[in-house]
């Protein structure tokens, strides 16, 4: 019986290797067409054949060896293979959608916008414009309206709306169009979002079909143009609409635009009516409980109508009469604002007045300095704020001050007032970019003010832009700032050898890599220059020795010129405060540089500069300094001699000399550094107190043996491919000791040994701030907290309690640590997580609860189904995401009968955890007194996962109508950038680079 039965399992597996080798072949032609994927349930079907196939090897060699206990045993383990096998061929008839599905855009994340008033006039519109999306005979659909009226804020939510309804677009991309767009650079933008690669590529109707060709395949698509100033045809661009697939949204000040762009519907963003623009002027003008006077309430309607009811203008005007309750200010506004203009250029007068309004209300002029400055960049271009302020430092905008961190201070300071008034944007986005950008209305104000008061003229051309013809008497006398990117420096560097700048004071040419050298000619009239960035020319080879007679010269940025070797002679340059020279392939250090006596940052990280014996003393006013890939070995007491130092980010070649450096006193004077021991740095920045450890081995070498003592100040520990004792609090006396106390965040990556993060005894210490935790690949890591018991009078022994264990953790990231299988006790995350907002578990192969009720040694395998009714509640009151992905044993967020309450939980986000069917959420809302309420549990929660995980999850009655709502389909699961959240937490992250 029993070869008869081996014999069915192999004709089994032999049509399902069959079957396998169809779906296979068939894949293989499909995802040839443009963005194919598999479904879901095709491959979690072609992982389980897999696993099969493995399963049903090794019963063939048991039964090849007769190695089995009991015949009859073996037997029944054959029948269940061969009804396995059955089950996968069965499935593999009845794949419900097909084996493949369109890939989706990864790119297509929420904007934010701001709210604008006007509620039911933006749902109303909101409405129209969803209604045209459906109708099969629209096309294309305009949105017109004057500067500042809401154009982008309408299109953005419709940009939201269909993200969130897949039904209505199964593509949907975003493209912000500046005044020199043309159709070559519109079709790079949909390119790069469709993948396909035109660079090689120059003829605009080949371009246009390909582009077409592939737009085509798509079922749908929505292309948003936001910002439209020229007509382009759609079909000369290569898009096509129509026939219910493709559709086109544009917006532009000119309905004559929408028309050009065979918009078949054109509505119009009209103005805020009265009652509207008084209700947001209100919102953003009154503070708290403010009640003002009848009489300066009337002038204070006045000013709002003065602005037209264009949300921009009565937003901008309402920030900056924040707060002010004399009616001699408002009196006064209300005259500035009804004053005429003159000389306008290129906006409405409506328009400028307000914005212009808040612009005079700054009073400071440096400030207005500053807020000028910005409209030297690209329409919609993101500053870094970080780059900006050294900008202003370099350009002399700031005042010099003593330490670094106070221009620093002051910088954030005018950054915070120009965004309270709504004259800047801040930009914050997920890979830690941290900027601020300008308003296209708001920028063309600024730009009228500098024509208007002739204060300066500024040249900006960003790469695939047109080069404008130089008016050779407007740029030889006013022009003070140039931001070139990308290939149109060739131009500027040709005209500028024939010309004179005498007050051109920044050159920002970034971003070429093609020019190997600049004419000698270049920097022979540019007396007046303070800034000069030249950063990621990375075909740049040589600098003119002009360069060194740019005696005004403050700011010199070469930052990933990896061409670039050496230098010319820089002793002239007296009054340089920076150079940075950030992955640039400098060989040594610049001759003079030593003479520099106002220098004050000087970054040679990443690069192979060698630093001869005795060179840092002389550079006795630096305030920051970058050495972190110098290979040179440095003496302590050389940079230890630097008495001004703020900043500073060193590599030690070993342990001995980082520990003769943490003897000393000098790192407690800093502000910020990087402490590295051998090569391997995470990031470029300087954000903070970091140490950075890779390749340690815990126990070999007697300097070890008292384990590494580490600046009581840090603020993140970062270990890296170490062999690391079983706790981390053995790896050092310092983390013994609690010594660390402003330790946030800890980092340990691809590293062995560890079992546990803190072992923690009635004398030993755990951390009490630290706020985030990230770990990676630890292979032998098998729980995160080890509490040794004491017998508890009364009952059963608990982890002894430690006051503010853990109490600030806000987010732990664990990734590739395939012997965990939990993250926490229940008693843990009642005592001690209460402040834990974000959990991201990816691919931890073992881990099959997240919680559990005690911490076991051996866990018992849980068969039985875990049941809702009589749950014990656990709180865990500020969680907000939880992330799961690649957890293949997952069963449940709770082991046994608890369930959480989350009264913070906005995002659970499930990927690949085929075992997780409860999510273990109580249905009960539990109000801050923690007393039960009928008020909704969630009122904020997305669900999102695959469709086909979500059909198996088990549901009690009273929770599917609770949850089922909540569900939002999984395009691709998006990995949280931790880096980011990082940065956003930390507050001192943005003074330098």
């Amino acid at each position: 019986m029993l070869d008869e039965k081996m014999k069915t399992l192999i004709e089994k597996m032999e049509a399902l290797g069959n079957h396998e080798n169809e779906v296979k072949g068939q894949l293989k032609n499909a995802i040839h067409d443009f963005r194919k994927k598999p479904t879901a349930t095709v491959e979690i079907w072609l992982k389980e054949v897999e696993r099969k196939k493995t399963q049903v090897d090794a019963v063939k060699q048991r039964a090849g060896k007769r190695r089995y206990r009991g015949r009859s045993e073996f037997l029944s383990l054959v029948d269940k293979n061969i009804q396995e096998v059955n089950e996968l061929i069965e499935q593999k008839a009845r794949f419900p959608e097909g084996l493949v599905i369109e890939a989706p855009d990864q790119g297509g994340v929420e904007m934010l916008t701001m709210r604008l008033g006007g509620q039911a006039t933006i749902d109303k519109n909101l409405e129209t414009i969803k209604k045209l999306l459906i109708d099969e005979y629209t096309e294309a659909i305009g949105i017109y309206g004057m500067g500042g009226v809401g154009k982008t804020t309408i299109v953005t939510l419709v940009y939201n709306w269909l993200l969130e309804n897949l039904t209505s677009a199964d593509d949907v991309h975003w493209v912000t169009v500046t005044e020199e767009s043309s159709i070559h650079k519109l079709q790079n933008d949909i390119a790069k979002w469709t993948k396909i690669d035109l660079s090689q590529e120059d003829d605009t109707k080949k371009r246009a079909a390909d582009l077409y060709k592939t737009l085509e395949r798509r079922k749908k698509f929505v292309l948003i143009f936001d910002g439209m100033w020229n007509v382009f045809s759609p079909t000369d661009i290569g898009i096509p609409v129509g026939g219910n697939k493709g559709k086109l949204i544009v917006t532009s000040r000119s309905l004559t635009v929408c028309r050009g762009m065979n918009c078949q519907q054109s509505l119009k963003v009209e103005p805020l009516v009265e009652d509207e623009a008084w209700d947001l002027f209100r919102q953003n003008v009154w503070t708290g409980n403010m009640v003002l006077d009848q009489s300066v309430e009337e002038i204070a309607r006045s000013v709002a109508m003065e602005c037209a009811g264009l949300p921009l203008a009565i937003i901008t005007t309402a920030r900056s009469m924040k707060g002010v309750e004399d009616i001699y200010d408002w009196r006064n506004a209300l005259d500035e604002l009804r004053e005429p203009v003159e000389g306008l250029l290129d906006m409405e007068e409506e328009v400028y007045k307000p914005l212009k309004f808040s612009y005079d209300r700054l009073k400071d002029e440096k400030l207005q300095r500053c807020f000028l400055y910005c409209a030297s960049f690209p329409e919609g271009y993101k500053i870094p704020k970080v780059d900006l302020i050294i900008y202003w430092i370099a350009e002399g905008l700031l005042d010099e001050r003593q330490t670094r961190r106070a221009k620093f201070d002051r910088g954030h300071v005018i950054l915070n007032k120009l965004e309270n008034v709504c004259l800047l944007e801040s930009v914050k986005e997920d890979d830690g970019f941290i900027g601020v950008k300008m308003h296209d209305v708001i920028r063309d104000m600024a730009l009228n003010i500098t024509k208007k008061e002739k204060r300066f003229t500024i040249l900006t051309v960003k790469s695939g832009q047109l080069f404008p013809m130089p008016n050779e008497s407007e740029w030889s006398g006013n022009l003070e700032r140039v931001f070139l990117h990308g290939d149109i420096i060739q131009n500027y560097l040709s005209l500028s050898t024939s010309l004179s700048f005498p007050r051109l004071v920044t050159n920002l040419l970034q971003y070429n890599y093609r020019i190997k050298e600049i004419p000698d000619p270049f920097f022979v009239h540019l007396q007046s220059l303070r800034v000069l960035d030249l950063s990621y020319m990375t075909n740049l080879n040589c600098l003119p020795n002009s360069i060194s007679n740019l005696k005004s010269l403050r700011g010199l940025l070469l930052n990933y010129c990896i061409n670039l070797t050496s230098l010319p002679p820089l002793e002239e340059l007296k009054e340089l405060r920076v150079l940075f020279l950030q992955g640039s392939g400098v060989m040594k250090v610049p001759e003079g540089l030593e003479r520099l006596v106002n220098l004050k940052c000087l970054d040679l990280s990443k690069t192979p500069t060698s630093i001869s014996t005795g060179f840092l003393p002389t550079l006795s006013h630096l305030q920051c300094l970058r050495l972190d890939s110098v290979k040179d070995e440095l003496r302590t007491e050389e940079f230890g001699s630097l008495t001004r130092l703020e900043m500073l980010g060193v590599r030690f070649s070993n342990l001995h000399q980082f520990d003769r450096y943490v003897n000393t006193d000098h790192w407690q004077r800093l502000s910020h550094y990087r402490l590295q021991i051998k090569d391997g740095c995470d990031d470029g920045s300087l954000r903070c107190r970091q140490v950075s450890i890779r390749q340690y081995k815990h126990g070999q070498g007697k300097e070890l043996e008292q384990g590494i003592v580490l600046p009581t100040n840090m603020q993140e520990l970062s270990l890296v491919h170490c062999f690391l004792p079983k706790s981390l609090l053995d790896f050092s006396p310092s983390l013994k000791n609690n010594d660390c106390s402003e330790l946030q965040r800890c980092v340990i990556r691809y590293s062995n040994g560890i079992e546990h993060l803190w072992s923690t005894t009635k004398t030993t210490s755990s951390p009490q701030n630290i706020q985030i935790l990230m770990l990676v690949n630890l292979p032998d890591l098998t729980s995160l907290f080890k509490y040794d018991r004491v017998e508890m009078e009364g009952g059963p022994s608990k982890p002894p309690p430690q006051s503010g264990t853990f109490s600030r953790l806000k987010l732990l990231s664990v990734a590739q640590c395939h012997k965990l299988k939990y993250l926490f006790t229940a008693w843990l995350v009642s005592n001690y997580m209460q402040n834990l907002q974000m959990i991201y578990v990816f691919y931890c192969s073992e881990i099959k609860h997240i919680i559990i009720e005690e911490e076991e040694e051996e866990e018992k395998e849980e068969e039985e189904e875990i049941t809702i009714e009589g749950n014990s509640i656990l709180t865990f009151g500020k969680l907000q995401t939880l992330k799961l992905e690649g957890v293949p044993q997952l069963k449940s967020i709770c082991k046994g009968t608890k369930t959480m309450v989350c009264p913070s939980l906005q995002n659970v986000e499930v990927y690949d955890c085929p075992n997780l069917k409860r999510l273990s959420l109580s249905t009960i809302h539990v109000d801050d007194n923690r007393r039960a309420s009928d008020t909704h549990p969630y009122p904020f929660l997305k669900i999102s996962g695959l469709k086909e995980w979500w059909d198996l999850l088990i549901w009690d009655p009273w929770e599917e109508s609770i949850f089922r709502h909540s569900f939002s389909l999984l395009k691709e699961p998006h990995h949280a950038n931790i880096e980011g959240i990082w940065l956003k937490d930390l507050t001192c992250y943005e003074e330098v680079k």
